[in-house]
């Protein structure tokens, strides 16, 4: 995977996924939903940076108390046509949440700018010449007519 953030190419990601097979926790840790209720308490006192990985079905009440807790969210998209991903990051940033939104999973270059407006800064893409493709779509309109999670400003 290769990652676009904040409009550039990322040569490495310094954040590591927990799961069976790495179970450790390091500075830049991603844990998934389930592992994150499980283990709150643990992970609550952990003094590095906690990413949480959620799925575009998941509720944001279940993680919506400790949402600040989190320097990075992860949506999984599992295909490009699964939309509720777009509805769970408007309502994470409607509910306050400014650091880091990361779409991952089948993501398509030409929807990065849409994920962008509802709130993504971070994307994950299958290779490199599909992240320099979606670098090329952020760029692709230089006004907004709408409001959005982003910072544009919409035209009048």
């Amino acid at each position: 995977m290769v990652l676009v953030e904040n409009n550039q190419l990322q040569v490495t990601d310094s954040w590591h996924s927990i799961n069976e097979e790495t179970p450790q926790i390091t500075d830049k840790s991603i844990v998934s939903l389930a592992y994150w209720l499980e283990n709150k308490a643990e992970l609550t006192n952990h003094k590095g940076k906690l990413g949480l990985s959620v799925m575009g079905d998941d509720e944001l009440s279940q993680f919506s108390n400790e949402l600040n807790s989190f320097d990075l969210v992860c949506i999984n998209f599992p295909t490009f046509t699964d939309g509720r991903g777009y509805s769970l990051a408007t309502s994470i940033r409607a509910a306050g949440y400014k650091n880091g939104l990361r779409a991952v999973g089948d993501i398509l270059p030409d929807q990065v700018f849409y994920l962008s407006r509802v709130g993504f800064n971070s994307f994950e893409l299958a290779n490199t010449e599909l992240a320099e493709f979606a670098i090329t779509k952020l760029k692709e309109f230089s006004v907004v007519s709408q409001p959005a999670s982003d910072d544009r400003a919409a035209i009048n």
